[in-house]
């Protein structure tokens, strides 16, 4: 203990926790506002945390191998292996120290993002566990990796590159992640790194194959590191790296081949909880009576349409970022992204989006404009409003003069039909929203000039 105590005041130890907490706060607090979708749930605020890891990683990985070439430095390499004391002794303590203040900084951080949900009165489950675990793990088997590059390469650019050729990596890593389409593949080496994006929402995590393959990985990495920088022959550097090739080996078989097995539900944040036939995750179980009071509404108004739906239920899918929303004749679904987001909306604003497409979202991908989607959800939500009235998620087609005029003049084309026909026409723009089917064409149908 003595040894460990001299290291922790000799060595960078305390400024490698110390470089960890402020770093990892101050890339937090640039990219954390009051209005981030994932800061309310303490399994995606630790996810979230993988986008700045690429820079924090860089920095640790650079201060262990400027802490890795202290022997070096001080040309004292030859005199320390002449002592009677093993040298794996005395390297041991080192990384210990190192490593293990990085891993209590880690791991500190961490506990303080899920102290920030709770404090806030967010979502807090177990659930940030594996992912902490991951972080800390990745961590401290970079610390050791910086290690054994700095006593095994003593160079004055080895800092430098080393810094750099880690954050390139984690930035390569988190490109090679950037899919168009849940099915897209994507390399398994690229979640060797432990950087990913943001989440799109709060009910996201990634899944236990992801999770095992990066423990397995990182924590193989570390065994290969400290036996690298232990080593004195060249055959013990040889078999150093035994571990790492094994637990390679592990990961890449277990690691997802495709985007949607990356992402997945979070299986305690996503569970459903419902008043009657209106349903909200648990996460926002918080917002279930105004939801469940805009929902009945809505559902009373949607009744007149033949085979009305049923349910009210938020769409807690893991992809909903990158496809078009679910649909359901049976269930009007409540986004669980978007800005702002439906379940935060209040009771009338959240009626009115749930009235709009007759109970059916639009058929257009997310993050991609549609006028003519967004004026059928205008005028089939004033349909059932009796008068047209701003959409909370398209205030800015409202507040826009010309886009306002096409609103105004197809609700006019609208409600110079007949009442039957308006009922009529209604229900046939919900069932080609149902299934997609010629959805360019609904709002001609709203018109009657089809």
């Amino acid at each position: 203990m003595s040894g460990l105590r001299i290291e922790l005041r000799r060595s960078t130890a305390l400024w490698a926790g110390l470089l960890v907490l402020v770093s990892g706060t101050g890339m937090l607090l640039l990219v954390m506002t009051s209005s981030v979708r994932w800061s309310g749930n303490s399994t995606s605020v630790v996810l979230a945390f993988r986008l700045p890891l690429a820079y924090v990683w860089a920095l640790v990985v650079g201060l262990a191998v400027f802490q890795g070439m202290r022997d070096s430095r001080a040309r004292v390499t030859e005199l320390f292996a002449t002592t009677s004391r093993p040298g794996w002794v005395r390297l041991g303590t080192l990384s210990a120290a190192v490593a293990g203040v990085v891993a209590v900084a880690t791991a500190a951080l961490c506990a303080g993002l899920v102290a920030k949900v709770a404090l806030g009165g967010g979502f807090v489950s177990i659930g940030f566990v594996p992912l902490m675990i991951t972080v800390v793990l990745a961590l401290a088997s970079s610390v050791l990796v910086g290690l054994a590059i700095g006593r095994l390469l003593p160079h004055p650019l080895t800092v430098p590159v080393a810094l750099v050729a880690t954050f390139m990596l984690a930035t390569t890593a988190g490109r090679a992640l950037e899919v168009r389409s849940p099915g897209d593949e994507i390399s398994r080496l690229a979640l060797l790194a432990p950087v990913l994006d943001a989440p799109s929402s709060d009910l996201i995590t990634t899944s236990t194959s992801v999770d095992l393959g990066q423990i397995a990985w990182f924590t193989g990495l570390g065994v290969t590191a400290f036996l690298l920088l232990v080593a004195r022959s060249h055959l013990g550097r040889l078999a150093a790296l035994v571990p790492a090739g094994l637990a390679l080996a592990l990961a890449l078989s277990i690691m997802p081949v495709k985007y949607s097995d990356v992402l997945v539900p979070d299986s305690i944040a996503s569970e459903l909880v419902c008043d009657g036939e209106v349903c909200v995750s648990r996460a926002h179980q918080d917002r279930l009576p105004v939801v469940a009071a805009a929902g009945r509404a809505a559902l009373a108004k949607l009744a007149v349409l033949p085979d009305a739906p049923r349910e009210v239920r938020e769409d807690t899918s893991a992809m909903a970022h990158l496809v078009a929303p679910q649909r359901d004749q049976r269930i009007v679904y409540v986004p669980s992204d978007g800005f702002p987001r439906p379940v935060t909306m209040s009771e009338d604003e959240l009626r009115l989006e749930l009235l709009a497409g007759a109970g059916v979202a639009g058929c257009s991908g997310p993050n991609t404009s549609n006028t003519y989607e967004t004026v059928v959800r205008y005028v089939t939500a004033g349909y059932f409003n009796g008068e047209l009235a701003g959409l909370a998620s398209d205030i800015f087609m409202w507040n826009n003069g010309r886009m306002r005029g096409e609103i105004d003049q197809a609700w006019q084309q609208f409600r110079g039909r007949s009442a039957q026909e308006q009922l009529n026409s209604v229900a046939q723009a919900r069932r080609m929203l149902l299934t997609c089917e010629d959805s360019e064409r609904v709002l001609d149908v709203l018109k009657g000039t089809r």
